[in-house]
């Protein structure tokens, strides 16, 4: 069967909610589509036996023309060879052009086992996706720590990338999808690992990309208490602390609190950088927030390219000043 239309892996979070990624893949599929003819856009849902009314819906209005059902009590918990083999199956009997996938650690799992299936190439962690020469995907990601970016033709299919959150924006368009219920026997399915049960640890940080509020800070916050001024700046906001690589290099911050292409890729509504020269690999990290504020001593720093409001100065003496107002409002109210 000739290959045809974009397969999105539509994972759910612990919850059993869709993810956001998964809405971006699915707006931005439905632009790709316009370029290929208008080939189908399939979302493949697997999980335990629940009503998937809701998602199913939203899944449609997000860009599904068709979604693919797959449940069972037993996928309650995620283990990866149920999930990857029936993905792939699926991939097998409706064999698409594209799969897109989310970068999330099951997506990466998933991704990966399916790319070798079906002895082709997989594109990791994108920041943009489009169609190119041969009507073929072009897939975008980075290179050189971050400092430059690739991009990529797969010639072999499917054509296959996985894309962080955050990349896109996702698109509510109300459309009715087809919807095809698949039944697996998973006692066929070879199982080498036995989940026997999981227990969750406690994140230290929240996690930065749904973050509506990130003070940021870079490598000219490395040094003296530039941080702890920065952890109190985002408190006194009711926000998240972040960082960029200088500053996770330095010790300051933990990787999932590192924002950038090699990072997370963030869409808050308001973006404070502190002491952040705003190299390119850190610009696409935050392109998508809301409002950027950039606070530097150095006037010729690029991130005043890119920010709403810069303010040129010592962040030891202008974020003091930023939590005294803020302070003086609060007593106002």
């Amino acid at each position: 069967m000739e290959p045809n239309g974009i397969l999105i892996y539509a994972e759910l979070d612990d919850n059993n909610n869709l993810k956001q990624v998964v809405t971006e893949l699915l707006s931005k599929a439905r632009q790709l589509k316009e370029k290929l003819w208008n080939q189908r856009v399939m979302a493949c849902l697997i999980g335990p036996r629940i009503n998937y009314d809701n998602i199913i819906s939203d899944l449609g209005n997000y860009g599904a023309d068709e979604v693919i059902v797959v449940t069972d009590d037993r996928l309650k918990i995620y283990n990866k060879e149920y999930y990857a083999k029936i993905f792939s199956d699926i991939a097998k009997k409706y064999p698409p052009r594209i799969i897109l996938i989310g970068a999330t650690n099951k997506g990466k799992e998933i991704a990966s086992y399916c790319a070798m299936e079906f002895e082709t190439g997989l594109t990791a962690d994108c920041t943009n996706l489009d169609i190119g020469e041969n009507h073929l995907l072009l897939s975008t990601r980075p290179t050189f720590g971050g400092q430059l970016t690739a991009d990529i033709l797969c010639s072999t299919f499917p054509q296959m990338a996985t894309v962080q959150q955050n990349i896109f924006k996702p698109e509510y368009k109300e459309q009715n999808p087809t919807v095809n219920f698949h039944w697996f026997d998973l006692d066929k399915i070879e199982k080498k690992i036995e989940v026997i049960n999981i227990c969750k640890k406690t994140a230290s940080t929240f996690d930065i990309s749904s973050s509506k509020i990130i003070v940021s800070g870079g490598k000219g916050a490395c040094k003296d208490n530039g941080f702890a001024l920065i952890h109190e700046l985002a408190h006194k906001l009711k926000g998240t602390v972040a960082g960029s690589r200088s500053a996770y290099e330095a010790g300051y911050i933990t990787k999932a609190q590192q924002v950038g292409q090699t990072g997370k890729i963030v869409s808050p509504k308001l973006y404070i950088a502190v002491g952040i020269s705003g190299a390119n690999q850190h610009i696409e990290g935050i392109k998508n927030s809301g409002k950027i504020i950039a606070i530097n001593k150095d006037k010729e720093a690029p991130i005043f390219k890119y920010a709403d409001i810069g303010i040129v100065g010592d962040l030891f003496e202008i974020i003091p000043e930023l939590i005294e107002k803020i302070d003086k409002e609060e007593c106002n109210e």
